[in-house]
């Protein structure tokens, strides 16, 4: 449920007006309802999987309540403004999903009941509705500004907030909606309080969670930092979010000092260096290339045609030219530096010194941010950084020296090598200690959720298919196909034929 509510709050907060609609969420392959933006209606059908299902159908019992299909729709419809409609494999899941949580929410109220959780004070429905309202009227104001309505006076902005009420009315959103969807989470949270009463994570189950996960990563990422640095990237891309919990050897802590540069002459650089680059591609693709002879047409040269002109080639000379103009560009600046470091003069203060922009902002706000104290981590495998920036890492031979100038599309890198990464575990900090309990709390919280509902003898009438009969459905699917695939690269058994006795002469 509280899921449902966040996701409620995100879907008419980061809407986007695309043309005279707002699509709630773009995925491959989805469709959304497109509505006309002053009266809330629709103007195009969208497609459907041909499943039909009644208001009044009955899909569960929960403790003596029906669980009816107008129930089961409202979530129905949160699922298909979040991934759009679904294809005739998906729409059982979609049901199944969208009964599941119907189900929940009847089963939250009847305990709630039960409880006595349903009953507000002025106070407490204040501060559920002084939410619902603030992520309504974020909601408005994002739709007026995206759809650049006029707002000069207060009769165009009153038009204006009109036609933003209008659109999320054709979704089924309206203030008073919002307001009961927010006190149906809330209920549920107390009702899950309840459920959840005494259960807790203790050190001893952080420490063994976190020594399991460094075991588990050692295995991985001891003796593979390109493994390593692969899931540094999943994290970076959010296709994953834990980070490993064992280092391997190898890395450094590097920082730098990021000169920039004029635009001009970085242009002139970085173009040289796509040209060159594309020129040595296409070469190895010339030289590895096989082909077979074919028959060609007879053709006869034009006297007077105009020959095309012939694009120069770029040479590693002409690049290193443009970076020697890059370097002398800032050569004061780089004398400057080298002679403060000679002095002694705190790397830290001059990164703060020369890193900056001409609008005096940092070149590289990660030195400056705090963020790493102790510098980048940096190994030989690191993809995340431009290429220059890691050979200038490991162009020096002793910790506490600094590199020649390095130049990249960035600007010109001076880098330190600051020390030695400690490779091993992670260390478990207090940070990481609450991060371990809460993901330990939310799996406990949720198994007892889990156990609360099975226990509650909920009757499923066939109507739909619940989440476990359409995750069994898809397993059998899954594994038929296995065997099947298995079947039609198997062998044949009776190819060749068995081999004929020879009459004797």
């Amino acid at each position: 449920m509280n899921n449902f509510r966040k996701a409620i709050a995100l879907l008419l907060s980061v809407c986007l007006l695309s043309g005279a609609t707002l699509a709630l969420a773009e995925t491959a392959g989805s469709t959304q309802t497109p509505t006309d933006a002053t009266t809330g209606d629709v103007t195009q059908a969208v497609a459907t999987t041909g499943k039909t299902l009644a208001d009044t159908d009955v899909v569960a019992k929960v403790k003596g309540t029906d669980v009816t299909g107008a129930e089961v729709k409202v979530y129905y419809d949160y699922l298909v403004q979040s991934y759009g409609e679904p294809d005739s494999t998906s729409v059982d899941l979609y049901y199944a999903v969208a009964m599941q949580q119907a189900v929940v929410e009847a089963l939250a109220k009847a305990v709630a009941i039960e409880n006595g959780l349903d009953k507000y004070t002025d106070e407490e429905l204040s501060a559920v509705y002084a939410e619902s309202d603030a992520d309504w009227q974020a909601a408005l104001d994002n739709y007026v500004k995206n759809s650049g309505s006029d707002t000069s006076t207060d009769a165009a902005k009153a038009t204006a907030y009109t036609a933003a009420e209008t659109y999320y009315a054709g979704l089924g959103y309206d203030k008073d909606k919002l307001r009961a969807q927010y006190l149906n989470s809330s209920t549920y949270e107390r009702v899950q309080s309840l459920v959840c009463k005494g259960i807790t994570t203790t050190d001893e189950e952080v420490q063994a969670k976190y020594d399991e996960n460094v075991a588990a990563d050692k295995i991985t990422y001891e003796n593979d930092a390109q493994a390593y640095e692969n899931q540094l990237l999943m994290v970076q891309y959010g296709y994953a979010t834990e980070k490993p919990w064992y280092h391997p050897a190898g890395y450094r802590y590097i920082k730098h000092i990021l000169l920039p540069v004029d635009s001009a002459l970085m242009t002139a650089y970085t173009d040289l260096t796509a040209k060159l680059e594309e020129q040595m591609n296409n070469s190895d693709t010339a030289a590895t290339a096989t082909t077979e002879p074919t028959a060609t047409a007879e053709v006869t040269a034009d006297p007077n045609a105009t020959a095309a002109p012939t694009e120069v080639p770029v040479t590693q000379a002409d690049v290193d030219a443009a970076k020697a103009n890059i370097i002398a560009s800032v050569q004061d600046k780089i004398n400057e530096i080298n002679d403060k470091i000679a002095a002694g003069s705190d790397f830290d203060a001059l990164i703060a010194e020369y890193g900056v922009k001409a609008d005096g902002t940092a070149s590289d706000p990660g030195m400056t941010s705090g963020t790493y104290p102790n510098g980048y981590e940096v190994s030989t495998y690191s993809s995340s950084y431009v290429s220059e920036f890691v050979a200038a890492a490991f162009s020096i031979e002793k910790i506490g020296d600094v590199s020649a100038p390095y130049v990249s599309s960035y600007g010109v890198h001076i880098a330190k090598y600051v020390g030695d990464v400690p490779a091993g575990p992670v260390e478990l900090t207090d940070t990481l200690k609450e991060t371990i309990r809460t993901e330990l709390q939310s799996a406990k919280e949720s198994a007892a959720m889990d156990a609360w509902q099975k226990a509650a003898g909920i009757e499923y009438t066939g109507v739909l298919k619940t989440l476990e009969e359409v995750q069994a459905a898809t397993a059998a699917t899954t594994d038929e196909d296995t065997a099947a695939t298995a079947t039609d690269t198997a062998a044949p058994e009776t190819t060749v034929a068995e081999p004929t006795a020879t009459p004797a002469a």
